[in-house]
Order: C-alpha cells, then structure tokens, then sequence
C-alpha cells in the first residue's frame, strides 16, 4: 500500500511520523509519498531530506488546502495499490497499519474505507468513529469517545463508521476505484466526512477499527479556531448533504419494518408481534422481519435500505442489520426491550458490544423510567419515549371462579411449597409455570390461564409479564422492581414485595378477603386494558415524531 500525507510547514512532525512508520510498519510492502501544500521554499528543501527508497516528496507550487494535496498524492499512487490517508502530525503505534489492512479485507467484503482510534499525547480519546450531531449542534459532525480513555470497553469495539476520519483512513484500491478522491471544494473540514458519505452511496462501507491505535497532535499545524474557510466549507457540505440530514423526513402513511433476533426473549417477540398485529388493523403496513443476532442480514438490508420506512430495531442483536439497512432511506428507531445490558450481558466486553450498537442515528423508545435513564446514561443518546409494553388482555372482564387456580412463575423450590401450602389452605389448585421470557410455552400457558392470583418470583425486564396476568383479571403478587413499579402500582392493582416480605403470607391476606381480591383484580382489568390501548398510539405517535425529525 501508498501512505499519502499531506504536509503544511510541519517539519518536525513530519519526520516524528515518518519515523513511527518505519518502527511499526517495516515488516510490511508500504511506501509513503509526502504532499507539501506549500508554505516556502525553504520549508521545500527541507522537507526533501527526507526523501528516500520509501519516501517520496511531492511540492506543490502554491497551497492550495488538504482535499487537494491528499488528491494530488493518491493520484501518484499505482493503479494496483491501497491507499493510506495519514495525517503529518500522527504518531503511529505497532500494529496500527496490520489492523486496518485486516479490517478492510477479512470482516466484510464490502468494507473498504477503515479509520482507527486516534488518541490525544495526553493519552485520551481524539477520535473513536464519525457520528452527525443532530441533537445537540446539528451543523457539525463529530468524534465519538472524544476525551474518554482508551481503556474503556466500550471505544474498543469495532464496527460500521458513519463515515472516516482524514487524519488515518485505510482505502482499498476497489474503493478508490470507485468513490474517487476528496471533493476539491472544501478548503478543510468536512471533506473526510462527504468522503466517507459518499462511499456508503457508492456500496462502500466505512468501518471502525479500534485495534489500529495512534496519536493525533489534532490541529497542530492550523490551530483550533474555525475561520472563514472552515466555516465556508460547512456550508459546502450541507449544501451537498443537507437533503440526507437536515431534511431528511418521511411522509405519512408510513410504513414499518420491526427488526428481531433470537436476543429477544419470548415475552418481547410476543409484544413485538402483537403490535404488528395492532398496526395492520389500524391500515399500516407493518412487517417483521428474522435477523441473526450480532450479524448482518444481507438479504434484509438489501431490502429495507431503499425503503422509506420507519425501521425499528427491537433488541442488540438485530441492531448491525437495523443500522445498515436505515442509513439512507427511512428513519431508525430503538425499541428498547428493556435494561440489556442487566439481562444479557454479564461480562464487560458483552455489556460494551450492546453500548456501543446504541448509535446517535436511532431515535429511541423505552419501555420504562429505568431502561431511559441507563441507556442515556451508557451511550449519551437521549431517549425520546416511553411506551409500555402491554400484550393482549383476553378476558370478558368475568371475576375468577372459587376454583380459579393459583399460577406460580419460577421460584425456587421453598418459595413454591410456602405459596402451595397457602393455596391449598384456600382450596385452591396451584400451577406452576417457568420463566415466561424463556418459555413459550410458559408464557401462552399463562395467557391461556384464568387465575385467581398469580405469585411471581421472576425478575421482569419490562411490566409486560405482569400486566398480563393483570389483564387474565388475576391478582399479581410480585417483586417490587425499578423498571415495573410505575405501572405495578402498589396496593392499587397490585401487590409488590421488596427481599424481606414473605409473599406466600402476602397472598394469605389477599385470598382471605374476597373484598380485596375484587378490588385489586377490577383495578388490575382496568390498568391493563388501559396501558394495552395507550401503549399502541403512543407508539404510533412516537413514529410519527420520528418521522417528521430530521435525522
């Protein structure tokens, strides 16, 4: 491959990263070839001594900005080889430029443009990917990770770029083929970032490596400042993108395309189907759509990438496909199945593969207070919505018979024979029922049941579980949790219990007063029907937010 580096009155610099090169890239076939965007002629001379059998030295008779000197350096470059775009003030670390080659050759056939992760001399974070700023100054791109340390899991996870940084950018020779160079109109700024846009229009996609570490002296030889030639060439960019970003929306009717992987547990697919279901009787086309977890659905992207719609990633798994399939058409929306990092993840490494998938392009929906405040807390990402995922209820209304059983999800052993022994006490039959988020048959058992109580020892990610047996017009006696009490309401519609209460004595009192059961199950009826019709036009109305929201 050719490293390309463009070159400013930065001598010192210069021979700093031609050095790191040749410490850390020597085993590999590279030659650099070093653009002076003229700043003198004396500044020319020296610059030749550092000319040699891997080092070419290009001058330039007038300066005439970055895009151009970076194109006048790869179109030096041999028609057979790879291309590096490495800025004069980076220090390059072992192994920056193996892992970039590997990125752009043995992840994903259609990757071929990779950045890596850039680190400040004070050993932070200067760049960890390319995301646009909508939310907080939606005129600029920015860094991802800016300031962090390296040593957090989550900046070290690879993965899809919106777009590359100039300042260290691996190109294949079939990705320059076809995307060209740098537009000539920027002077500097943005034209790394129209560049890397670019490539995704033209089947190119731009990925994050992590492994490819270097120092960034960032601005060292301009400054920080945005003078009017930076600020000229923001306005270049949104003239040329600002259909993509600033205007990007969608006209209702819309359809919706939900993406689900084998992540998502029984209980949240049958949420997901259901408001499939709910939406197609309200007219809107809404498909759901099978995707591996944590891989990429070609045929699916292919499909949905052309679409207008609004494309819901539903769990982490399906997220890699959600991303791709959403980045030019449509708008991307993260219907949170809770807190998964808590459910899924119990290692450091997996709880920073599920952060870094929640991505700034995603307009997010929560399913509780809990899971809101995590994941804005975890990624930054502001969460938009709350719905509540409520399933079908499936009952007339009718309070339980005499002989309405008793249901019991999960729970160990003792915790079963406390609240048999109390049911039989009542005279009434106890079932027994696994997890219904790892069961379906657990789960459409208790949809099917109609019980007097139901006593759960589960763990809920969402208030689904309960307001389903809320709907069954069954009382719920369950654990008091973060992400269910502002649905379960305490005494109201339910009974909830913290680690120190004893449930089988909780349902004792419950089933000993035919008043209380009566209450708490035509407060649950109520609560559970009115969430299950609320939850469906919030959601909609959360689409239609999103629809008219620029990206």
């Amino acid at each position: 491959m050719t490293i390309v580096i463009p070159s400013y009155n930065d001598y010192e610099l210069l021979r700093t990263c031609l050095e790191s090169i040749e410490n850390t890239a020597s085993h590999l076939d590279y030659r650099v070839i070093v653009v002076d965007d003229f700043a003198d002629e004396a500044n020319g001379q020296r610059l030749q001594t550092l000319a040699n059998d891997r080092v070419e030295v290009i001058l330039k008779p007038e300066r005439e900005g970055f895009a151009k000197a970076v194109n006048r350096g790869m179109s030096a470059v041999p028609t057979d080889r790879d291309i590096v775009v490495l800025n004069s003030d980076i220090v390059t670390l072992p192994g920056w430029l193996d892992a970039l080659m590997a990125s752009a050759y043995a992840i994903d056939p259609k990757i071929g443009m990779v950045s890596g992760r850039l680190i400040y001399p004070n050993g932070t974070i200067q760049y960890g990917g390319t995301y646009y700023a909508r939310v907080l100054a939606p005129q600029w791109f920015g860094h991802l990770y800016v300031g962090r340390s390296p040593l957090d899991p989550v900046t070290g996870v690879g993965g899809y770029n919106r777009s590359v940084s100039g300042a260290c950018t691996y190109v294949t020779r079939e990705a320059f083929d076809r995307v060209g160079g740098l537009h000539e109109g920027y002077w500097l700024g943005f034209e790394d970032v129209d560049w890397g846009l670019t490539a995704w229009q033209r089947g190119i996609r731009c990925y994050y490596q992590p492994d490819a570490l270097a120092i960034h002296h960032e601005s060292a030889s301009r400054g920080y400042s945005q003078g009017t030639r930076e600020l000229a060439s923001m306005r270049l960019f949104w003239r040329r993108w600002e259909s993509q970003f600033l205007r990007r929306e969608i006209a209702t009717p819309f359809e919706v395309d939900f993406l689900v992987s084998e992540r998502a547990d029984a209980v949240w697919r049958r949420y997901v189907e259901t408001v499939v279901a709910r939406l197609g009787e309200r007219g809107i086309t809404a498909m759901l759509h099978d995707v591996p977890a944590e891989l990429v659905n070609e045929r699916v992207v292919a499909e949905l990438e052309g679409r207008d719609s609004i494309k819901v990633c539903c769990d982490w798994g399906a997220q890699p496909t959600a991303w791709l399939a959403s980045l030019a058409h449509g708008k991307p929306i993260y219907l949170l199945p809770g807190v998964e990092t808590a459910r899924y993840a119990p290692t450091a490494p997996e709880r920073a593969r599920i952060i870094a998938g929640y991505r700034p392009e995603f307009d997010y929906i929560a399913s509780d207070r809990l899971t809101a405040r995590t994941v804005t807390a975890q990624s930054a990402w502001e969460v938009q919505h709350r719905i509540v995922p409520a399933l079908a209820p499936a009952r007339d209304g009718a309070p339980a018979g005499p002989d309405a059983p008793v249901v019991v999800l999960g729970g160990t052993p003792a915790q079963a024979a406390a609240v048999t022994a109390v049911a039989q006490k009542h005279a009434r039959e106890v079932v027994h029922l696994d997890d219904p988020r790892g069961s379906v048959a657990a789960l459409d058992a208790l949809a099917a049941a109609a019980p007097v109580a139901v006593v759960s020892f589960v763990t809920d990610a969402t208030s689904a579980v309960p307001l389903l047996a809320m709907s069954r017009g069954a009382v719920f006696v369950g654990p008091a949790e973060e992400q269910t009490r502002y649905d379960v309401l305490d005494g109201l519609n339910a009974i909830t219990f913290d680690k120190k209460a004893d449930p089988a004595a909780l349902l004792d009192g419950v089933l000993s007063d035919p008043r209380i059961v009566s209450e708490l199950a035509d407060n649950a009826l109520r609560t559970a029907a009115q969430l299950y019709e609320r939850g469906i036009a919030d959601l909609l109305a959360a689409f239609i937010h999103a629809a008219r929201t620029a990206v």
